[in-house]
């Protein structure tokens, strides 16, 4: 199959005008402004942007029906006291988990994302979901662990680690939720296995200024919120550390593990986070709603650290689509380079989902992984300039050189 397009981008971020791919199988075989047709006739795609399929690093589908049910605040533990009890509803309603599953999927694709990593507590329930779905993203799906007291968190890791329904477009990782709702033990379990069984680790970190106030002290919000559901019992006194200090000494940071968030973080943990090739993965919308201060998004990527983008779930954002949050970013963060930005939702998401090399570009020899973006027509003559101020949604998404189906219903 070969692909025409107003302009493609290409590996360099640079526009390749009238612009050609050709698709060999699950592989882009060929780019440039001319390619070897063959007997093959293009198929013309119009006035749009063929890019790289976007890479939704961090979401949850499985809250994907509490959509608009969680009002955000600028109260972070505020919000975690009322998102917990809807939490536990999902648990006696199989059905619903697998219904978000199956319309995050499809809502995905229609947003042109072509890879994500999903958090799942209910691992076991939504990777069969997600494998017997088509016309879907490629996923990794993280295992989420959860257990202060030491033996807690066994049930959740052995789900975490269950790889029976892992295929060349699924795979499993482990996350321990975060720095306060797992214990040094489980942590330190959930790090051995993940290094035992090649499993990419997926922590939220640093994502309140709660958190931080919790670790090194044990006072606070956090600390009342966690006494209110029973989430810390026995205490064991403070950390006396930041949260990317402590995830340090625990042995967590590393190439395989990326943190969502990292919300607050200072100059020496940022050190940390690079000299440890740690991935960040930063929620725009959902920073945005919770009134954090700005990310330091460009901080970070000046260190030498990979960060990628993630729209966590429907219960914090109105929409799992990377193109809204990469849109968001041009609108409200002007200070960010649009190739920074452009890097973060593709290339930067591929890496840290362990896809390095596989996705996120179009370059011979990667997968066929495209979304096309219509232009405004009355937009920038910039073709990406255009498609970031601009409206418009995806026409084409393609998966390991299979045309998706936009239209799909659950």
């Amino acid at each position: 199959m070969i692909l025409r397009a107003k302009y493609v981008l290409d590996a360099k971020f640079e526009l390749i005008d009238g612009g050609l791919v050709r698709v060999e199988g699950p592989t882009i075989a060929e780019v440039g402004a001319s390619v070897d047709l063959g007997d093959s006739k293009p198929t013309d795609l119009g006035d749009v942007l063929l890019m790289p399929g976007f890479v939704n690093a961090h979401t949850h589908l499985e809250l994907g029906s509490l959509h608009s049910r969680v009002p955000v605040t600028p109260d972070f533990c505020d919000w975690l006291s009322r998102l917990v009890p809807k939490m536990r509803e999902l648990s006696r309603d199989p059905s619903g988990i697998v219904d978000a599953v199956q319309r995050g999927l499809a809502d995905s694709i229609r947003c042109g994302t072509t890879l994500l990593g999903d958090i799942s507590r209910f691992a076991s329930m939504t990777r069969q979901t997600i494998s017997k779905t088509q016309h879907r993203p490629g996923v990794v799906s993280f295992g989420e662990v959860l257990g202060v007291a030491a033996g807690a968190g066994e049930p959740l890791l052995r789900q975490a680690v269950d790889c029976e329904f892992a295929s060349s477009d699924l795979a499993c990782g482990i996350s321990p939720h975060a720095t306060y709702t797992v214990g040094p033990e489980t942590l330190s379990k959930c790090v051995t296995a993940g290094a035992s069984n090649g499993m990419r680790l997926c922590i939220h970190a640093a994502e309140s200024k709660a958190e931080e106030e919790f670790l090194l002290h044990e006072t606070g919000p956090l600390k009342e919120f966690l006494e209110s559901v029973g989430g810390w019992t026995a205490s064991t006194g403070p950390m006396n550390r930041r949260p990317i200090e402590y995830l340090h000494d625990a042995g967590a940071l590393g190439p395989q593990t990326l943190l969502a968030h990292c919300n607050y973080v200072s100059d020496s943990e940022i050190d940390l986070l690079a000299k440890t090739n740690t991935s960040v993965v930063y929620c725009p919308r959902t920073h945005h709603a919770f009134a954090h201060p700005p990310h330091r998004f460009d901080d970070m990527v000046d260190a030498g650290i990979n960060v990628c983008l993630g729209t966590d779930s429907l219960a914090s954002n109105p929409s799992l689509s990377i193109l809204d949050e990469v849109r968001f970013l041009a609108s409200h963060r002007p200070d960010l380079s649009r190739e920074r930005i452009l890097n973060a939702a593709t290339l930067g998401g591929a890496r840290a989902l362990g896809y390095q090399g596989v996705t996120g570009a179009i370059a011979p020899g990667m997968r066929a992984d495209l979304v096309a973006v219509p232009l405004e027509p009355d937009g920038p003559t910039d073709a990406v300039e255009n498609i970031l101020t601009g409206t418009r949604q995806p026409t084409f998404c393609m998966v390991a050189g299979q045309k998706m189906n936009l239209q799909a219903e659950v």
